[in-house]
Formats: structure tokens, C-alpha cells, sequence
């Protein structure tokens, strides 16, 4: 058997060896990893503070709720339902729901300052032309190429004569 600690990219052992630490198996599976742990000590060791994990939590008793419990949550859900605009606005504004934002806006501008970095902007391709010269020759040149399309059209000297 492959470790499914080790073995990242099988998901599906590593539930069956919680599902063994948790009693849940049957059969051939349970045997197979049974005899695993006996000479794996890293299963081992996860199916120890898993057990430790689990008897923690059996002993672990949550605090009573108080008899009026219900009512008071019900009276601050009434309380915001029927708070002015401009409270619940306010309220929307704290930073404690902005705090998720936060770290995703540092991300996208750090992102878009090494793209300012990395791309500073276009030069030309001729050193000591600017880019407003290197349009206009750009320009002249294409102005250039018409011209000499339009001299290879001839008009032919019948109609020539009959424009005239």
C-alpha cells in the first residue's frame, strides 16, 4: 500500500485512513491499513492526534444558553430591521467588513506596479526620433504609396480629351 500521507495525489486514501481512525471501515480495507500503520510510524502518529483530536472534543462541553436568549436576539434583529438608512449605511462601512478587501487590493496593485515596471512605456525604434516623428513619416510614406498607385491607373486619352 502507498502511504496516503506521503502520496499527495491520491485524496481518496488519506479519507479511508480517517475513515479507519474513525472506526468507519470494514472488511479488507480495514485490514489493509491496519497492517499499514504497523510499519508506517507517520500514519501512526496522524491516527494518534487524530484520537487525541476527538477525545478533546468529546470533552469539551459548550456554555449554557440563557433562558432569554431567544428574546434578545430577536429583539436585535427587530432593532436593525428597523434602524434609519444612514445607521445601517454606516454600519456597512466599518472597517471590520472591509478587511477581506484589503489584502486582495494589495495583490492587484502590486500586480499592476510590476506591469507599470516591466512595460514603462513605448520607445521608438530609432534612437532620437520621438514617436510623433516616426508617425508622420509613417504618413508620408503611405501618402507616397497612393500617389504611385494613382499614376499606374493611366486614363486612357479618349476620355481624357472628352473631360476637356
Amino acid at each position: 500500500m502507498i502511504c496516503p500521507l506521503l502520496n499527495n495525489a491520491n485524496a481518496a486514501q488519506r479519507e479511508r485512513l480517517l475513515d479507519y481512525t474513525a472506526g468507519r471501515l470494514d472488511g479488507p480495507e480495514k485490514e489493509i491499513i491496519g497492517r499499514h500503520l504497523e510499519t508506517c510510524p507517520d500514519c501512526t502518529a496522524f491516527q494518534i492526534e487524530q484520537m487525541a483530536v476527538w477525545d478533546a472534543l468529546d470533552l469539551w462541553t459548550p456554555a449554557p444558553v440563557s433562558l432569554d436568549f431567544n428574546r434578545r436576539l430577536w429583539q436585535r434583529i427587530d432593532a436593525a430591521a428597523t434602524a434609519p438608512w444612514y445607521k445601517r449605511f454606516a454600519e456597512s462601512l466599518r472597517f471590520a467588513n472591509w478587511k477581506p478587501v484589503v489584502p486582495l487590493t494589495a495583490a492587484i496593485l502590486l500586480i499592476a506596479a510590476g506591469f507599470a515596471f516591466d512595460h514603462p512605456g513605448r520607445k521608438s525604434a530609432l534612437p532620437g526620433m520621438t514617436i510623433k516623428e516616426a508617425d508622420q513619416v509613417e504618413q508620408t510614406l503611405d501618402d507616397i504609396d497612393l500617389l504611385h498607385q494613382l499614376d499606374g491607373v493611366a486614363v486612357p486619352p479618349a476620355a481624357a480629351s472628352k473631360t476637356m
